[in-house]
């Protein structure tokens, strides 16, 4: 290793290595604001990472030994974030970060075999409590960190792959009304919102009206709404994505999500109300200080919500969505047609909804088949 003062006084450590690729030689450099014993340990460690680094691959087809989990997660996102929408990438980053710090950051990526990944995801059911649903995405993200392992010669086999897991056995209809709010306890939801803030309680009452998701609803502008033939419409073609400042990303979660959606006039009200309301937003939903009504907010207030009122169900904006779903299935809507209003192809949820709305009004005429 060697170091300079550099004119500024500071102090340039590097070092010097043969890129086996080109022959040629190569440096890389560190600085510090001093030269001492300990500050030089320092470096000549990071010069040796960083040489380590750029010689990941140098040798094609050959198994790179001491990759760790950390490192491939810090190589893995930024080329995965190029590949998928927005909201994908912020939800593998999310579940990446879980995975690194619980299998631990320093694991070393040919140690790991199915056995860890299929104990780590039953842990995830059994001792944490997660749903099957949500340990398939963890899977799935695992599965994507491996499969660019392997193809950059960090492990010869995605041991996901082989990975064995024991899910629980959940009965589709147990829990479905856990999903929707009743009559009853809308009400009071929408109230406890309306209270906090009616921008608030009008973007819950608005998704409970349309069944939009909460990006769908608050990346609309005035121009997405239209009337023709007496009918108004919400024009679906994106999605809003929160960062400084907000955009609407013009492609929807699916293909299916980009449709139009006919507003009841309690909804075209609402609308209109919001739009007339102190905001400086392009959106129409927006708060008091004109910021864009994000979901961490709504969601920390909805969960307020399920404390004060003693709801004894699990409440996020998402319920009003499936809110929705149970209403129009109660109406007798043609699960078909639900779907399409959605914005679901195949939505396993939406069925559930559906098919318990239903056989429960079965079962009420049944009772009532007696007095005929």
């Amino acid at each position: 290793m060697w170091d300079r003062t550099t004119p500024n006084g500071k102090v340039q450590f590097g070092e010097n290595y043969k890129d086996p690729l080109t022959g040629k030689w190569r440096r890389v450099t560190v600085t510090s604001t001093k030269n001492t014993a300990h500050t030089r340990k320092q470096a000549q460690i990071e010069l040796n990472r960083r040489i380590e680094k750029k010689l990941k691959h140098a040798e094609d087809g050959k198994l790179k030994k001491g990759v760790t989990l950390s490192e491939l997660q810090e190589e893995w996102l930024p080329v995965y974030k190029t590949r998928v929408k927005y909201h994908t990438y912020v939800n593998n980053l999310s579940r990446s970060k879980k995975i690194v710090k619980e299998l631990g950051p320093d694991t070393l990526l040919t140690k790991i075999q199915p056995t860890l990944i299929s104990n780590w995801l039953e842990d995830l059911i059994y001792k944490q409590d997660y749903k099957n649903s949500s340990v398939q995405k963890f899977k799935g993200t695992l599965s994507n960190m491996f499969r660019y392992a392997v193809k950059h010669s960090y492990m010869t086999t995605n041991p996901v792959n082989k990975a064995d897991i024991t899910y629980k056995n959940e009965d589709d209809l147990s829990n479905v009304e856990e999903k929707f709010l009743d009559d009853d306890e809308l009400r009071q939801v929408l109230d406890y919102m309306y209270n906090r803030s009616p921008h608030y309680g009008r973007l819950c009452e608005f998704l409970y009206l349309t069944g939009m998701r909460i990006g769908e609803a608050t990346s609309l502008y005035p121009k997405d709404i239209v009337t023709e033939d007496g009918v108004t419409y919400a024009k679906v073609y994106g999605t809003l994505i929160i960062s400084n400042p907000p955009y609407k990303q013009m492609s929807p979660k699916t293909a299916n999500s980009r449709r139009n959606v006919s507003l009841p006039d309690r909804a075209a009200k609402l609308l209109t109300e919001e739009q007339e309301s102190f905001h400086k937003q392009p959106f129409i939903f927006a708060s008091t200080r004109g910021k864009a009504l994000t979901e961490g907010v709504m969601n920390y207030w909805l969960r307020q919500a399920k404390k004060d009122l003693q709801i004894k169900k699990k409440i996020s904006l998402h319920t009003f969505r499936h809110t929705h779903i149970s209403k129009l299935a109660e109406l007798g809507t043609p699960l078909y047609l639900i779907q399409r209003r959605v914005g679901h192809k195949d939505a396993k949820v939406t069925e559930q909804i559906y098919l318990h709305v239903t056989k429960k009004a079965e079962q009420k005429l049944d009772s009532k088949l007696k007095f005929l």
